[in-house]
């Protein structure tokens, strides 16, 4: 079993999603973790926390489903479209965003009840999606492809990466700073919104598949063999924090400053605390 996303709806109930259908529910911030029934058994990549109560997850088939009882319970809810759906973000309980294969956006204003299939001019497989207000959003993937909207998805601009690297994962702390990193140890860095990538890949070629930050100067990136990297000073230098088990991670959730939770293959759930 593979874990590929893992989210938390407070400080206590979390929840870790993968192949198989698989949704892993912990109800006491990490201790122990507890199979719940999906109703599915396509893989679901992504995970994400509107409320305490409200969650969705998202997967392989155009599978969404959604808890109104904060992971214990799972319903499918109709997405329109059968490509693969790689991650999901929520800003509230009615405005949400997903992206998938073939450069497909999805985008809900009504929490979930409707998705609407808006164009990206992207056949990317788009593998991560960031908004930090309605109408401000960069999508990645494929093929070194960043795209970025300021509509709220109606329309979408390519942001030149200058790499032919598949992007994993991004993560912007405000409209101007993000971070986006990718296979080979590809790391770039905007300090205006993405007009332009700077490129801060790291010397060793292990794959980085997932970015987040816990405030503006303290981030974390995830990877092949286990790999843990943390920055304090807003990205400009990157250490090894830990060594996870040999197993790749894929995705990275903090619980404030001091506690974190990555997920990978194997089952693999780390939980990541720092002095």
């Amino acid at each position: 079993m593979s874990l590929f996303g893992v989210a938390f709806a407070s400080s206590s109930i979390g929840i870790a999603v993968g192949s198989g259908g698989t949704i892993l529910l912990t109800t006491d911030s990490g201790t122990s973790w507890k199979s719940q029934k999906s109703g599915t058994q396509e893989a679901l990549y992504d995970v994400a926390f509107a409320s305490k109560k409200i969650g969705w997850a998202v997967g392989a088939s155009g599978t969404i489903l959604k808890s109104i009882d904060g992971g214990g319970n799972w319903k499918p809810q109709k997405s329109g479209t059968a490509a693969n759906l790689f991650d999901i973000a929520f800003l509230d309980q009615q405005h949400g965003w997903i992206v998938g294969s073939e450069g497909t956006f999805l985008s809900t204003a009504d929490g979930g009840a409707s998705w609407q299939d808006l164009p990206t001019g992207s056949r990317a497989l788009l593998y991560a999606v960031q908004f930090i207000d309605p109408k401000t959003g960069w999508a990645v993937g494929s093929l070194g492809t960043i795209v970025a909207t300021k509509d709220g998805g109606r329309t979408w601009i390519t942001q030149e990466s200058k790499t032919p690297s598949t992007l994993f994962d991004l993560f912007f702390t405000d409209p101007q700073n993000g971070w986006i990193v990718g296979n080979g140890g590809v790391l770039l860095q905007a300090f205006d919104g993405g007009a332009k990538w700077e490129d801060r890949s790291l010397s060793r070629p292990v794959d980085l598949t997932g970015v987040y930050f816990s405030d503006i100067k303290t981030g974390w990136i995830v990877g092949d063999r286990g790999t843990v990297l943390q920055t304090t000073d807003a990205g400009f230098s990157w250490a090894p924090f830990a060594k996870g088990p040999n197993s790749t991670l894929y995705g990275v959730t903090f619980l404030g400053a001091k506690i974190g939770f990555a997920v990978g293959d194997n089952g693999t759930i780390l939980k990541i605390s720092v002095p």
